[in-house]
């Protein structure tokens, strides 16, 4: 059975699930509120709201570019999946759920589950209880612009 490697980043965002999920899809307005990201629909006619499984798009990450393919874009979860052939593949979740620590808020949960040859040969020297500090910064960015768009001007 091929080995799986999990890693997550969770934040609480005082804000709904609508709310997040509405800034987390607001790709054009990325550069307005975090650094270093970046994600496009392959297609640029289509709207991110529209994406659906088996559509492309365009991820950098901190001057990483891919070109992973949607798995899903629901109320709940964002995801999609990519690879390095015969190395690794990478399913990447964006989650919006009710939180259960503050009423009205979001629980959101950016994790990733890895496989392939990479893991299998490097997995155990991969520190899962620590995510890439560039989630960290994305989570913290995307709770910020979510709780200033919920607070009254």
């Amino acid at each position: 059975m091929p080995r799986t490697l999990s890693v997550k980043a969770q934040i609480e965002i005082m804000a709904s699930p609508t709310v997040v999920r509405s800034v987390f899809l607001g790709f054009d307005r990325y550069q307005q509120w975090q650094q270093g990201w970046d994600i496009r629909p392959a297609d640029p006619t289509k709207k991110p709201l529209e994406l659906k499984s088996g559509d492309k798009i365009r991820v950098s990450m901190h001057e990483m570019v891919f070109n992973p393919v949607v798995i899903s874009n629901d109320p709940e979860c964002f995801t999609w999946e990519g690879s390095i052939p015969w190395i690794v593949k990478g399913r990447h979740y964006f989650s919006f759920s009710p939180s259960k620590e503050n009423p009205g808020g979001t629980t959101f949960v950016q994790s990733e589950d890895y496989s392939g040859g990479f893991v299998t040969l490097f997995g155990s020297w991969v520190k899962t209880d620590q995510p890439n500090e560039n989630w960290n910064t994305f989570n913290e960015a995307l709770k910020k612009e979510a709780e200033k768009c919920t607070t009254p001007s």
